[in-house]
C-alpha cells in the first residue's frame, strides 16, 4: 500500500499545469496530442527537500510544466525511461505578463516523438535551481534531458 500511495505521488507530481482565471487552452485545441504506449513506457520523480512550482499570471500567460512525463504527439513502441531525481532543489516555471507563455520539461518527451528503440532520459538535481520563465510578449521553453519534437516550442 505504500508503494501505491508513492506511486500516486510520483504521477500528480509529474505533470502540471496553469493558466489564467476563466482561461480554457484545452477548449483551443485544434490538433490535440495523443500519447501511444505500445511498448514499454517508465516515468519516475523521487523528490525530498524540494520544491516545484509552476504559475501563471496576468494578460494571457500560460503556463505548462512536465517532469518525467509525455506531451504532444508522443509514441513509444520500444522502451522509454525518464527519470528525474531531486534532493534539495528549486524548478519553476513562470508565466508573466502580457502574452507570455512558458513550458518546462525535464526528462520528458515533447511534440512529435517516436521511440522505437531504447531510450533513456535522467535528471539528477542536488541543491541546485532550475528556473523557467517568460514575461512580457515573450515565449520560454526548456528542455533538460528530453527529445523535443516539436517545432513551434523551439
Amino acid at each position: 500500500m505504500k508503494k501505491l500511495a508513492i506511486i500516486a505521488l510520483a504521477v500528480a507530481a509529474s505533470s502540471a499545469f496553469a493558466t489564467k482565471p476563466g482561461d480554457n487552452h484545452g477548449d483551443k485545441c485544434t490538433e490535440c496530442p495523443q500519447i501511444d504506449i505500445n511498448g514499454v513506457s517508465v516515468q519516475a520523480v523521487s523528490a525530498s527537500f524540494s520544491v516545484f512550482s509552476n504559475e501563471a499570471k496576468g494578460d494571457e500567460a500560460y503556463a505548462q510544466q512536465n517532469v518525467s512525463s509525455n506531451s504532444g504527439n508522443v509514441t513509444v513502441d520500444g522502451v522509454s525511461v525518464q527519470l528525474t531525481s531531486a534532493k534539495g532543489a528549486f524548478v519553476a516555471n513562470l508565466a508573466d505578463g502580457e502574452d507570455a507563455y512558458a513550458s518546462q520539461n525535464i526528462s520528458s518527451n515533447i511534440g512529435q516523438v517516436n521511440i522505437t528503440g531504447g531510450s533513456l532520459q535522467a535528471t539528477a538535481l542536488y541543491g541546485t535551481a532550475v528556473l523557467n520563465k517568460a514575461g512580457a510578449d515573450t515565449k520560454a521553453v526548456q528542455n533538460i534531458a528530453s527529445n523535443n519534437g516539436c517545432v513551434a516550442c523551439q
